[in-house]
C-alpha cells in the first residue's frame, strides 16, 4: 500500500477546512529517524541516513541533538521541527525505553502540526507485532516492562505503538534485500516532503484570503479535472497568491510542477518552445540530464508524462494560446484529480479551453494602508493622511506599493510629501517598466486606441468613442479593439457603459506619452497641458478648476501649427456644478473672427467651454462627429449648408 495515500483520502473527507490556515512555515529537518542504535544503528539505519542525505534529505536523530543541554527539551524541539518522522521498527526496539519515550512524543506532535507524516519502518518484525504486543520479541520486551516500569508509562508506550503500527509503511520482507528497502523509503519520503515554499514574503497582507478563494475554484473534493484561470492586471500580485495557493496544496499531488513567467520564454528567440518544453519535464521528471529533442518531441513527451497522473501544475504569465499549444494543454487528458492554474493578463490566452475564471480583487483601502505602513517601517509614526494619499494613489496595486515604500525610504521623510506630488505627476521608472508590458505587447493600432483613451477618452462612454473613431485607422473595427483592451485589463467598462482605466493604468498611459520627446512637449503626439503642439499632435486636453483663480492667456494663433488635430478638450469640471466662471482668456492677433486661426482638416470631436467665436464658419466641420460648446460667444454656427 502506498504510504501516500491515506493523506489525500483524509483531506477528502475533511473538506476544505485543512487548508484555510497561514501558509506552511517549512520546518527545519525533512527526517527525524527513530530507531533502538544499539540493534540497527551501525548497520541499517546508517546506510538508510546516508542515502537520504545524498538525495538532498536534511537529517535529525537523536544523536544529532546538543550535547550538555535539556535532553527532553532538545528532543521535543527537533521533532516539532522535523517534517517526516521515520520510525524503524526492529527486533530489540521495545527493549529501549529511550526509544518508547521518543515515540510517544513525535505521536503526541505530529498531529499539531500542518503536514507531518509518520512512516513506519518494520524491519525484520510483524507489524502486528508493534502493534499489539502480544507475539515476538515486542511481547517479551513488555512483560519485562510490566514489572519494572509505572504502569501508566507502560500503557501509554502501548497506545503510541499501537496509533504507529496502524499506519501505512514498508516491510523488509516485502523487499529483496535492504538496499531495495533503502530506495523505496526515499521514493516514498520524497513523496511524502513537501515541496520547497515559494511563497516568501515579508508582510503577506491579503493574500491568504484570495489564496483560499483560488482553493475553493479549484473544488478539490470533486473528481473532476479543474483549470482554474487568475486573471488580472500586472502588478495585482496574482504569481504570488498563486505561489500561496501551491505552498498549500501541492503535497497532496502525485505530481507538481510551477513555471514562472512562461511570456518571458518567447523572447528567448526562435526556439523558446523547446526551452519551454525543457524545463517543463525538467520540473515533471526532476530529470536535467535528458537528450536534446525537436519541438514536436517535446509537446509528444509532456503530454505522456501529464496524462494519467494525479498533476498539479501552475501557468505563470501565460499571454498567448501558442504557449500552452506548446505545453500540449489543450489536446492532454488529465486524470479526473489533476488540477491546473494558470495566470494571465489576457483571458484570450485561454482560447476556448473549458476553465474558471478568478479575477484578482485588488487591496482595499484598509489592507492598503497596513501593507504600506509595513513595509515603510521607518521611525516615528506617519501622518496618517499622508498614508491615505498614497493608499488613494497606489489603487491598490500591491507593485506600486512594494516600489514606492522603497522609493520612500531611500530619502529624508521631510522630503516625501514633494517626493509624492511627483510621484502623481511621474510614475516611478519601476511601476512603468512592470505596468507597461502588457501595453508593449499591443500591436501598433491598438497601442495608439489604448493611448486616444488614456490621454483623451478616458470616462467617456463607450458608444461615442466608437462613433468619433470608427473610421480611424483600426482594423477590425474599434468596438473590438476596445473589447481586446478589456481582456488584456488595460480598460474596463463602467456602470453605464463608459471606458475606464484604472488611474495607475491611466498615468502608466500618459507617461508613455511624456517619454516621447520629454524636452519638448510640442513634439508629443498627445498635449494635456498648457503647452503649444505642432503638426505631429493628435488630441489636446486642457482641464481647468475655476475654483483656482489663475488666468491663463491661449494665444490661438498655437493652433495654426496644431493641423493634424483630431480631438480637442478644453473644458471647466466645475461648469456641471453652475460655476460657469472662466479663467481662460483668449487672445488673437487677428482681427477678424478668431475662428481664422483654425485649420483642422481631421477634426472628429471638439468639447470647448467658453468657446471665444463667434461662428464655426472658418472651421473645417466634414468630419466631426461630436460637437460641445458650453457658455461660448457663438451667434451663430456657419453661413449656408456645410456637407
Amino acid at each position: 500500500m502506498d504510504p501516500s495515500s491515506s493523506s489525500s483520502s483524509n483531506k477528502r473527507k475533511r473538506g476544505l477546512d485543512c487548508y484555510d490556515q497561514p501558509r506552511y512555515k517549512r520546518p527545519k529537518y525533512d527526517v527525524f529517524v527513530n530507531y533502538a542504535p544499539d540493534d540497527i544503528g551501525n548497520g541499517f539505519v546508517s546506510h538508510l541516513t546516508r542515502a537520504l542525505k545524498r538525495e538532498g534529505f536534511t537529517i535529525c536523530d537523536h544523536n544529532e541533538l546538543p550535547k550538555g543541554e535539556d535532553k527532553i527539551s532538545e528532543l521535543l524541539k527537533a521533532i516539532e521541527d522535523s517534517e517526516i518522522y521515520l520510525v524503524v521498527f526492529s527486533p530489540k526496539y521495545a527493549s529501549y525505553k529511550e526509544c518508547l519515550d521518543e515515540l510517544v512524543l513525535i505521536m503526541e506532535s505530529y498531529p499539531k502540526f500542518k503536514k507531518r507524516k509518520v512512516f513506519p519502518v518494520f524491519f525484520d518484525v510483524e507489524p502486528s507485532h508493534v502493534r499489539n504486543q502480544q507475539a515476538g520479541s515486542f511481547f517479551e520486551a513488555f512483560q519485562g516492562h510490566e514489572k519494572n516500569v509505572d504502569a501508566e508509562r507502560v500503557q501509554i508506550w502501548r497506545q503510541a505503538l499501537k496509533e504507529a503500527g496502524d499506519k501505512s509503511g514498508l516491510n523488509l520482507k516485502d523487499c529483496r534485500d535492504e538496499y531495495q528497502l533503502v530506495r523505496e523509503i526515499i521514493k516514498y519520503a520524497s513523496k511524502m516532503k513537501n515541496p520547497q515554499q515559494l511563497c516568501d514574503v515579508e508582510h503577506p497582507v491579503g493574500i491568504d484570503s484570495r489564496a483560499q478563494d483560488i482553493i475553493s475554484a479549484l473544488r478539490l473534493s470533486d473528481p473532476t479535472f479543474t483549470m482554474v484561470a487568475v486573471l488580472g492586471m500586472s502588478g495585482s500580485g496574482k504569481t504570488t497568491i498563486v505561489k500561496a495557493v501551491y505552498d498549500r496544496i501541492a503535497a497532496d499531488f502525485d505530481v507538481t510542477c510551477f513555471i514562472q513567467d512562461i511570456n518571458s520564454y518567447v523572447y528567448r528567440g526562435p526556439n523558446w518552445k523547446v526551452d519551454l518544453q525543457k524545463d517543463v519535464i525538467s520540473c515533471l521528471t526532476g530529470n536535467d540530464n535528458f537528450l536534446s529533442f525537436r519541438n514536436n518531441d517535446g509537446a509528444a513527451k509532456i503530454k505522456k508524462l501529464i496524462s494519467g497522473q494525479k498533476l498539479f501544475l501552475v501557468l505563470d504569465d501565460v499571454y498567448t494560446f501558442e504557449q500552452l499549444q506548446a505545453l500540449s494543454i489543450p489536446s492532454a487528458s488529465f486524470h479526473c484529480e489533476s488540477r491546473i492554474i494558470v495566470t494571465t493578463r489576457t483571458t484570450q490566452s485561454l482560447s476556448n479551453l473549458q476553465h474558471t475564471s478568478y479575477n484578482i480583487e485588488l487591496l482595499d483601502t484598509s489592507e492598503s494602508f497596513e501593507l504600506f505602513t509595513k513595509l515603510i517601517r521607518k521611525g516615528d509614526p506617519m501622518d496618517k493622511k499622508f498614508v491615505e494619499a498614497i493608499v488613494h494613489c497606489a489603487g491598490g496595486i500591491p507593485l506600486v506599493l512594494e516600489v514606492w515604500s522603497r522609493h520612500f525610504t531611500d530619502y529624508d521623510r521631510s522630503l516625501w510629501p514633494s517626493m509624492l506630488q511627483t510621484l502623481k505627476r511621474i510614475p516611478h521608472e519601476d511601476t512603468q517598466k512592470k505596468l507597461r508590458i502588457s501595453y508593449d505587447s499591443l500591436p501598433k493600432r491598438a497601442q495608439n486606441l489604448f493611448l486616444d483613451i488614456a490621454c483623451f477618452f478616458d470616462g467617456m462612454d463607450k458608444d461615442t468613442i466608437v462613433k468619433v473613431l470608427q473610421d480611424e485607422d483600426f482594423f477590425p473595427d474599434v468596438e473590438i479593439q476596445i473589447q481586446n483592451l478589456v481582456h488584456k485589463f488595460l480598460v474596463k467598462y463602467g456602470r453605464y457603459n463608459q471606458v475606464l482605466l484604472h488611474d495607475v493604468i491611466r498615468k502608466m498611459g500618459q507617461e508613455v506619452v511624456r517619454q516621447e520627446d520629454e524636452d519638448e512637449p510640442e513634439k508629443r503626439t498627445r498635449l494635456m497641458g498648457y503647452d503649444v503642439g505642432t503638426n505631429s499632435v493628435r488630441s489636446i486636453q486642457l482641464l481647468y478648476n475655476s475654483k483656482k483663480k489663475v488666468l491663463a492667456t491661449v494665444q490661438l494663433e498655437a493652433f495654426r501649427m496644431m493641423s493634424n488635430l483630431r480631438f480637442i478638450k478644453l473644458a471647466n469640471p466645475e461648469f456641471f456644478k453652475f460655476d460657469h466662471s472662466n479663467n481662460l482668456e483668449w487672445s488673437s492677433s487677428s482681427k477678424d473672427d478668431m475662428s481664422a486661426c483654425f485649420s483642422f482638416k481631421h477634426l472628429k470631436y471638439l468639447e470647448w467651454d467658453g468657446f471665444p467665436c463667434k461662428s464655426l464658419d472658418n472651421i473645417d466641420m466634414g468630419n466631426v462627429v461630436v460637437v460641445i460648446l458650453q457658455n461660448s460667444k457663438l451667434e451663430k454656427l456657419w453661413d449656408g449648408v456645410k456637407v
